[in-house]
């Protein structure tokens, strides 16, 4: 995707406006994923019995978001809705019942007045931080994680030096993740760590120019992705969720990745 145009708004803040950019597939090194499953040994049962079980007590789900655009030839009647950035920018109605209402409220407002797309269900923080910041140590785990103490184990021996961010996205039965990217496409890689206790989900990269998606091999219980390469979910019958961890990979993740790239 490509910035078109920042402005500075008295109710948003900060609204940018992009337009499709088509790239074919940076991956990791090349690899449009990386299998961290060797890293790790984990009872994904057991993880997502006390994940399910936190969802349903915690009063802490948020409403998402996610800015870019989407790729022209996967635009359908469905999702011919904006995502929250192009709904901002080109907001219309009446400011006034804005002013004071927090982040949350106004992301909550566009979704039901049918503006912008809401990409997943919810978002449960497990460990919180900023975007920008999120490989950084900076904030202490949630509350919510002594509902979940055998997934909190099992996040401190993914392969990092340094955990910034832990989240959970949730997505409604038969709802896509619409495709999207992260940031603006580049070789450089985030450095975090996917899977999915509750079962496989059909994660994909998509190759804007080819016009073709790469799904993630069922096998990769423990994955990554360059985020900045265009990505989505197909839909699923039921309820389904990813984990995602962000931080420093160590040195055992770092020659997974130099392994892949000879491939």
């Amino acid at each position: 995707m490509i910035v078109k145009k920042v402005i500075k708004d008295s109710i948003f803040g900060n609204v940018v406006e992009y337009e499709h950019e088509a790239n074919h597939i940076y991956g990791i090194n090349g690899n449009p994923f990386i299998d961290f499953t060797s890293t790790t040994r984990f009872d994904f049962g057991a993880m997502d019995d006390e994940i399910c079980l936190a969802l349903s007590k915690t009063t802490e789900l948020k409403y998402p978001e996610v800015s870019g655009v989407t790729p022209p030839v996967l635009r359908s009647r469905e999702l011919d809705a904006k995502f929250e950035n192009q709904a901002k920018f080109e907001y219309s109605g009446d400011r006034e019942i804005l002013k004071g209402m927090s982040a949350q409220e106004i992301r909550k407002y566009l979704f039901f007045k049918q503006q912008s797309i809401m990409p997943w269900f919810m978002i449960l923080d497990l460990k919180p931080n900023f975007f920008r910041t999120k490989t950084q140590d900076l904030y202490p785990w949630n509350s919510v994680m002594d509902m979940m103490p055998y997934t909190k184990t099992c996040i401190e021996q993914l392969p990092f030096n340094t955990i910034g961010r832990a989240v959970i996205y949730g997505s409604w039965p038969e709802a896509r993740v619409p495709c999207h990217r992260d940031t603006q496409p580049t070789t450089n890689f985030d450095h975090h760590i996917n899977f999915n206790p509750g079962g496989y989900r059909q994660v994909y990269i998509y190759d804007s120019i080819d016009d073709r998606k790469v799904y993630l091999p069922k096998e990769y219980s423990l994955y990554a992705y360059n985020t900045s390469d265009y990505h989505g979910v197909e839909p699923s019958p039921r309820f389904s969720y990813t984990l995602r961890v962000d931080g420093v990979y160590n040195d055992e993740a770092m020659e997974l990745i130099r392994q892949a790239s000879v491939k």
